[in-house]
């Protein structure tokens, strides 16, 4: 998204907050540790019980097998950011006088360089990759597969780190909701497609945050209704919204208008254009691109009904299936037009989500076809797009 969307009372020239400008790495980690020392801290806490866990899960198997959990004590670790309290820690029902942890350790020894690793887990997304790499340092030594995933799933469900948990405020004027289709296994579907439907809020400082996602068979009217009333639930009554913006799908149009019936509805223009051709002849492709740009090049509503109907008279005759898709809910690719001249790029397409949805694809490719059940790609979306959200204050905006 070139714009930032701002209110339509919002005038051109009001002061924007940009992000500052990192003249090397340094700088980066001053920023990241200004920004994010709360949640760091809480990660901080969240790997050390986890890894203590899995080492005490490693030494249980070796040498004490009828060894048991009871419950966790709190410890208090000293961190660059401050002190942690209350750091939990499991213990065993048992008295274990040999057990050394290595993990807890590592906060005197090798403290800087696990701080460092946590802080890349927070701004990277909680990959196994980054987990193995912090255990290599922590510990000493690399830990099995096993052991990895195990982390990787103890790390993944914790409830601060569940997008579809997390609380949400009224602060968001623009909610953008959009998917991409994901082939995996263990779905019981026999097509071994799903549909990762996202739903992503602005700010009106342009900051933007993905607010929910659910993984599905179809964009159909329950899936869609099922993610807005999370988001709903968890703040967002939509008191604030300005704008919803989808494709146009009936399920995801049934869903918002629903679940936020007085937000307008924008239709993506992207997606239009691209259902309008994909029924057009190889031959009249280009032809009818051309003029079908020149509707969206319309400098108000009205000159855009204008030119539509134009177009539509030209290519009836041997476009016919072409021309029926354009008009349907045609009326609602024009919302824009109600808001500042500025802002109509911004707001009259999902783009904004195409691109994020690009590093989706880019890392879900890896795990195509081998997700063994819906929990498990679940929760590598989850990870996925936490990784994104950690990424969008780093992102610089334009009004």
């Amino acid at each position: 998204m070139k714009g930032v969307p701002m209110a339509p009372t919002q005038r051109h020239n009001s002061t924007i907050k940009r992000l500052p400008v990192f003249e090397d790495d340094r700088e980066l980690q001053k920023f990241l540790e200004m920004n994010f020392t709360d949640s760091l801290k809480q990660m901080i806490k969240v790997v050390v019980k986890t890894m203590v866990k899995v080492e005490m899960e490693s030494f249980r198997s070796e040498f004490h097998e009828k060894l048991s959990f009871n419950g966790t004590y709190g410890r208090n670790l000293t961190s660059t950011w401050g002190r942690i309290d209350d750091v939990p820690i499991p213990r065993f029902r048992e008295r274990v006088p040999e057990l050394s942890l290595k993990a807890t350790g590592v906060f005197e020894e090798e403290k800087e360089k696990f701080e460092q690793l946590i802080a890349q887990m927070h701004i990277l997304g909680i990959s196994q990759r980054k987990i193995a790499e912090i255990a290599k340092v922590a510990l000493k030594s690399p830990l099995s597969k096993n052991q990895v995933g195990f982390i990787h799933r103890e790390l993944a469900e914790k409830e601060e780190f569940q997008i579809n948990r997390q609380p949400l405020g009224d602060q968001f004027e623009y909610l953008l909701i959009d998917g991409i289709w994901e082939k995996t296994k263990g779905y019981g579907w026999e097509d071994n497609k799903s549909v990762l439907l996202c739903a992503l809020g602005i700010k009106p400082d342009g900051s933007r945050k993905i607010l929910g996602f659910t993984l599905a068979r179809r964009e159909d009217t329950d899936s869609c209704l099922a993610l807005l009333k999370g988001i709903k639930e968890r703040g967002l009554t939509g008191k604030n919204l300005k704008l919803a913006i989808c494709d146009d799908a009936p399920g995801i149009k049934a869903a918002v208008a629903q679940i936020y019936p007085a937000v307008p509805l924008q239709l993506c223009i992207v997606h239009k254009i691209r259902n309008v051709l994909r029924v057009t002849s190889h031959k009249h492709k280009a032809a009818l691109a051309a003029d079908l740009k020149t509707i969206f090049a319309s400098q108000s509503k009205e000159e855009a009904l204008t030119t539509a109907k134009a177009v539509v008279k030209k290519w009836y005759l041997v476009q016919e299936t072409a021309m029926n898709s354009l008009k349907y809910n045609l009326e609602y690719c024009f919302t824009y037009f109600q808001f500042e001249r500025h802002l109509w790029s911004s707001l009259r397409t999902t783009n904004v989500m195409e691109r994020e949805f690009r590093e989706v694809r880019r890392r879900m490719k890896g795990f195509d076809s081998i997700f063994q059940s819906q929990e498990s790609g679940e929760r590598y979306a989850n990870t996925i797009l936490t990784y994104l959200n950690n990424h969008y204050p780093l992102t610089g905006h334009t009004h």
